[in-house]
């Protein structure tokens, strides 16, 4: 009698269930793997898209700053070209003539003058300016405002005796020099003639001038026969007779050139009462310069 070998059907059903259940987790797996794999690459994605949202702001931001910049710009440019420009030096008895007609209080004036006058680099001030006391409690204002700004002064002596209700050929009376002196100790640069000097400083000297007073100023003295004398930038000189034209012009063309190069003074950048050394050449050509105008 032949025999039959036969698997138990309970055997073949267990066989069957295990291989459908790794097939399934095989899927599983793959699944799996491919979310992963797509979870990777969103992630990619999102964080290039943020990076491209990030650059876009920044490009955003820069353009919208070339812009307000260029407006500004612009803005700055109209303003300087519809005000007039503001001289390198002002003579404070014009604006405060000029400034008189419409106020007449030293508050008002002020206000009306330091505009202009907080934007210059040299203030003229002559001894007139003294007189009276409306215009000289102004300058007073002016002057403690206006200094702080960087604006140097100019003193240009110019006694009058008649605008002090003096005889001609008169001499600065105690009340004049108590005046005139604090403003001659702030004083950049001073301008007076020989008999000026002596009367208003006690020296015809014009290092000895130089010296006796706070900032240490220029001191140019200037003779009725046109010579000069100077000490200027720690640097003192002569110019000969006749080498002068005209006194007034001198002075203000002498001031412009100072304004166009304050090392000249030899104090430039090295504060008050400094006696640094001007360079020789450009002072030389400045005066002569000035004495030719």
């Amino acid at each position: 009698m032949t025999k039959s070998t036969h698997r138990p059907i309970g055997n073949h059903v267990e066989g069957q269930s295990q291989v459908d259940e790794r097939l399934r987790q095989a899927i599983l797996d793959e699944k799996e793997s491919r979310i992963k794999d797509l979870s990777q690459q969103i992630e990619v994605l999102q964080q290039t898209l943020q990076s491209m949202s990030s650059e876009l702001r920044v490009e955003t931001d820069q353009r919208m700053l070339e812009l307000t910049n260029a407006r500004l710009t612009s803005k700055m440019l109209a303003t300087a070209m519809s005000d007039p420009p503001i001289p390198a030096v002002i003579d404070f008895s014009v604006v405060y003539n000029e400034a008189y007609v419409s106020h007449h209080t030293p508050a008002g004036l002020v206000e009306t003058l330091m505009p202009d006058v907080s934007k210059t680099s040299w203030l003229l001030i002559t001894s007139d300016s003294l007189v009276g006391a409306t215009e000289s409690t102004t300058l007073t204002m002016v002057l403690e405002r206006a200094i702080p700004h960087g604006v140097a002064i100019a003193l240009d002596v110019a006694w009058q005796p008649s605008s002090w209700g003096l005889a001609p050929g008169s001499k600065p009376t105690p009340e004049v020099l108590r005046r005139l002196h604090p403003l001659a100790q702030e004083a950049s640069l001073i301008r007076c003639t020989s008999e000026e000097a002596d009367e208003f400083f006690a020296s015809h000297d014009p290092f000895k001038i130089h010296r006796s007073l706070s900032q240490c100023p220029g001191v140019v003295i200037t003779g009725i026969d046109g010579s000069v004398e100077w000490c200027i930038g720690g640097r003192i000189g002569t110019m000969e007779a006749g080498m002068l034209n005209e006194q007034e012009h001198f002075f203000s063309s002498l001031i412009k050139s100072f304004a166009e190069r304050p090392e000249l003074l030899g104090n430039a950048g090295e504060g008050p009462g400094t006696d640094a050394v001007a360079d020789p050449d450009g002072l030389t050509e400045a005066l002569f310069s000035a004495a030719s105008t």
